[in-house]
C-alpha cells in the first residue's frame, strides 16, 4: 500500500514536493480504509500547466525505474527531466507497506542524474524502530541486512539495485517486484496513454475473458447504450490474428453493430479505462490516471471513485491517484484527499487542503467546491 512518495528537482518541482496518502486521527473513519489512516483515493487539481500531471510523473518515475530500468538500452540517458533541465542531482522517495509483511513501512530514497545513480538505501521501519536494509553508493554497496547477494552482481550507472535484483532472480527481493508490478499509470515519459492501441485492448480482453464480461455489464449500468461487445478476430497480411471489438447497439426493433472507431470518445475512454480500474481492483494495486475525466460524463467519475472508496468493492485495498478538472467531486472526496496545485515563479508547489494554515474555516458542512471557484482555497487560473 502507498504510504507517500516525493521528489527534489525534477519536472515543474524545483524544491520537495511531497503527497502523503496518510491522514491525522481528526479525519472521520470513512475517509481511510477501515482500520488504517491511510486514504484510497487522491485527486489533484489545478489550473493548466500548474504542475498536476507533473506530480503523477514523479510517481510513474520511481516505480518504472525500480522496476524496468535494468533493462532500460545501454549508454541511454535517465527517462527523467530536471526542473527547467539544469544539471544538479534530482532525489525521490516512497514509503510503502507489503501484504506479506505486516506493519512494516519501507522506505526507497534515490539520488542521481540522467547519466547516473549515486546513491540509493532502503529503510525498514517497525514501530519507531528504523533500520536501513540496503544502501549504495555510486555502484557499490556499501551496507546490506537485507539479503544473500550473488557473487559477481554488476550494479549499472542508470539501473536501480531493486531492479538489478530483480533480474539476478533475488528471492527476497521478489514481495517488492509484485509491489511496484501492481502500479498501473496512463502517464510515461514525454507522453500521457489517454487511449491506448485498440488491438492491445481488444486483444487483452480476448485472453480475459471474465474480464471483459466485467466492462462489458459496467457499460451497461452506465447506459451508453450498447447491448454487448464481442472480441471477433481476422488475419493481417502475414497471417497473424488482428482483435476488433465489435459494439452491439439497439436500434428500434434490431440490433446494430459497430466497430470501436465508431463509438462515441466516452465510450471508448470507458472501455479502455476499465480494464485498468478492474485490474487494479483485483490486485490491490495503485492506478496512476492522468485526467480521469475526459470525455466522461460528470457523474460517472464518482461512480467510478466509489469502487475504490467503498470497502465492499475494495477489499483489497488498492488506491488511486488522478488528475481532474472537474470541481464537482471536491466534496465527494472531502480536504483529506484532495491536493490543490500552483505555480510560483515558474515552480510547481502543491498542498493538501487540510494542511491550510487557516483550516478552522474549512468546516464539513461547507461546500468545497464553492470554497475552490470563489478563491477561498487558492489552486485557480490567473490566480495572483
Amino acid at each position: 500500500m502507498l504510504i507517500a512518495y516525493g521528489g527534489r528537482n525534477c519536472w515543474s518541482f524545483k524544491n520537495w514536493m511531497t503527497i502523503d496518502m496518510r491522514v491525522g486521527k481528526k479525519a472521520s473513519a470513512d475517509i481511510s480504509f477501515p482500520d488504517e489512516r491511510i486514504v484510497p483515493a487522491m485527486c489533484f487539481e489545478g489550473a493548466n500547466a500548474s504542475g498536476k500531471t507533473c506530480g503523477l510523473q514523479v510517481l510513474s518515475f520511481i516505480y518504472d525505474f525500480c522496476l524496468n530500468s535494468f533493462q532500460y538500452p545501454y549508454n541511454s540517458p535517465i527517462l527523467y527531466d530536471t526542473y527547467f533541465h539544469n544539471e544538479d542531482k534530482s532525489e525521490f522517495y516512497i514509503t510503502f507497506t507489503l501484504p506479506s509483511k505486516g506493519e512494516v513501512e519501507y522506505t526507497y530514497e534515490l539520488e542521481l542524474d540522467k547519466q547516473k545513480v549515486y546513491s540509493e538505501k532502503l529503510t525498514e521501519k517497525v514501530g519507531r524502530r528504523s533500520k536501513i536494509l540496503l544502501r549504495r553508493k555510486v555502484n557499490q554497496i556499501v551496507r546490506n541486512e537485507f539479503c544473500p547477494v550473488p557473487s559477481g552482481i554488476i550494479y549499472k550507472d542508470t539501473a536501480s539495485f531493486i531492479s538489478t535484483l530483480i533480474q539476478y532472480g533475488v528471492e527476497e527481493i521478489k514481495p517488492f517486484r509484485d509491489f511496484f508490478s501492481s502500479m498501473n499509470s496512463n502517464v510515461a515519459y514525454g507522453l500521457t496513454r489517454d487511449d491506448p492501441m485498440t488491438d492491445y485492448v481488444a486483444q487483452y480482453y480476448y485472453k480475459h475473458p471474465e474480464l471483459h464480461r466485467r466492462v462489458v455489464r459496467q457499460l451497461q449500468e452506465c447506459d451508453t447504450g450498447i447491448t454487448d461487445v464481442k472480441i471477433t478476430t481476422m488475419p493481417d497480411m502475414q497471417g497473424r490474428p488482428i482483435y476488433m471489438s465489435l459494439f452491439s447497439h439497439e436500434a428500434g426493433e434490431e440490433t446494430k453493430q459497430l466497430y470501436f472507431s465508431s463509438q462515441s470518445n466516452g465510450t471508448k475512454l470507458l472501455y479502455n479505462r476499465l480494464k485498468d480500474f478492474f485490474i487494479t481492483l483485483d490486485t490491490g494495486g495503485v492506478l496512476i490516471f492522468d485526467e480521469i475525466d475526459t470525455h466522461l460524463h460528470s457523474e460517472l467519475v464518482p461512480y467510478l471513485l466509489d469502487y475504490f472508496l467503498t470497502p465492499e468493492t475494495n477489499p483489497k485495498r488498492a488506491q488511486i491517484i488522478f488528475t481532474s478538472h472537474s470541481t464537482a467531486i471536491l466534496d465527494k472526496l472531502k480536504k483529506y484527499r484532495v491536493y490543490l496545485f500552483k505555480k510560483l515563479s515558474g515552480e510547481s508547489i502543491c498542498y493538501r487542503i487540510d494542511e491550510l494554515p487557516s483550516n478552522s474555516f474549512l468546516r464539513n458542512d461547507r461546500s468545497l467546491e464553492q470554497m475552490y471557484k470563489s478563491g477561498e482555497l487558492g489552486g485557480l487560473p490567473n490566480e495572483s
